[in-house]
């Protein structure tokens, strides 16, 4: 009888260490979940975040990425000014705080000043102009791309001239302290039959030329040689499963930066996606850059509980409601993609979310993220969790 309640006593306690050892193990935090996979990352110029926001990137996140305060305009909005004061605060949290930061952007067609472009009295025109002009809130949407350049413009020299210097500028600045860059965004024009680069036909482009992006990440490679540099871009995974279309203008830009001595790592799918994203053609998009021997992020990730679209404001304001069974939909969206990105973790190099909750993101009103206005998990959480013991 004693042995009898002795072995009773022996499987309870087995029993209870079982249970209590698979609720341990058991993830809470998005970093933890993917700890040596790859980097799970939030954007946010960190302005101005409560005590439950700096909570919540300590907790889940390994890496920062500015989300506006690095972009051209903003840290350098005439040629002899620079406002660092922002992204330097950023990375200073970030250091004090043991998360890594990831430079954006070094080379865009929008938020660049004109006086990349002008002669120098023009120049000095736009810059009172810009210097009158209050900057948008972290959270604003995207501006426009703003084609027209004006007054005369300054020699393909000088023009090149002023990229290089903002570039070994910002980037030698932060050596040693941001891991990787942005270099050139969102160079691919929409459309296009995907037979040719389909650069954009205007700013830098068209200005100056389609080495400007060769050029650019030589400089940023000079001015930190430890540094990853990677190009950045919206729906380039569209057509990856046919070849067809931005994907196929991707393969030919990467290609040609590659053919050209570009020392360029990696590329980043920004990944603003929605419920009814083609994921066969995220999947085929990382095998085919990966087959260039590039590393891949997903580098501005949304997925919107609502609408269709994948890189344009949606919803934002006033009254809207979203279905309960739409984010159990976002939810399986999340759950697909991140076991696509288990299965191929091989080459990703960071996830990146872009915003902190559903009222914190550039999409507000399409609920995109992961928690929301009140930092609660969502279904989608809960599913980003599960997918990272996919095998």
């Amino acid at each position: 009888m004693i042995n009898k309640k002795l072995n009773i006593s022996f499987f309870l306690i087995v029993a209870i260490a079982i249970s209590t050892h698979g609720q341990g193990n058991t993830p809470r935090a998005l970093k933890e979940a993917y700890a040596n996979k790859f980097l799970i990352g939030a954007a946010n110029d960190l302005t101005m975040i409560s005590d439950a926001e700096a909570a919540n990137i300590k907790m889940h996140y390994d890496i920062i990425t500015p989300e506006n305060c690095m972009k051209p305009q903003p840290i350098h909005p005439s040629e002899d000014k620079y406002d660092f004061t922002t992204t330097d605060a950023l990375v200073d949290w970030c250091q004090k705080n043991g998360l890594k930061v990831w430079g954006h952007t070094l080379g865009w067609h929008s938020q660049s000043p004109q006086w990349f472009f002008q002669d120098k009295n023009a120049a000095a025109a736009e810059a009172a102009t810009q210097a009158a002009t209050p900057r948008p809130a972290a959270d604003a949407p995207r501006p426009g791309a703003g084609r027209g350049i004006t007054g005369p413009l300054a020699s393909r020299e000088v023009i090149l001239e002023r990229l290089k210097s903002h570039i070994m500028t910002v980037v030698g600045r932060y050596k040693g302290k941001i891991i990787g860059w942005d270099v050139f965004n969102e160079s691919i024009a929409d459309g296009g039959d995907g037979k040719t680069e389909n650069l954009r036909n205007y700013s830098w482009y068209q200005i100056v030329g389609p080495d400007v992006i060769t050029l650019a990440f030589k400089w940023a490679h000079e001015a930190d040689p430890d540094a990853e540099l990677y190009y950045n871009d919206y729906n380039i995974e569209q057509g990856a499963v046919k070849n067809t279309g931005k994907h196929a203008s991707s393969m030919l830009l990467l290609k040609r930066l590659i053919a050209e001595g570009a020392p360029i790592t990696g590329v980043g799918i920004q990944g603003h996606w929605h419920l009814d994203t083609n994921l066969d053609d995220v999947e085929k998009a990382i095998e085919n850059y990966a087959s260039l021997g590039l590393k891949v992020s997903i580098t501005e990730l949304d997925v919107t509980a609502t609408g269709s679209n994948s890189g344009a404001t949606g919803v934002r304001q006033g009254d809207r409601t979203i279905p309960a069974e739409n984010y159990q939909k976002q939810a399986e969206v999340y759950r697909k993609l991140f076991e696509i990105l288990m299965r191929h973790a091989d080459v990703i190099d960071r996830v990146t979310f872009w915003g902190l909750s559903d009222t914190r993101s550039w999409r507000r009103g399409q609920d995109p993220l992961l928690f929301d206005g009140e930092l609660n998990p969502k279904p989608a959480f809960n599913a980003v969790i599960e997918a990272s013991s996919y095998k």
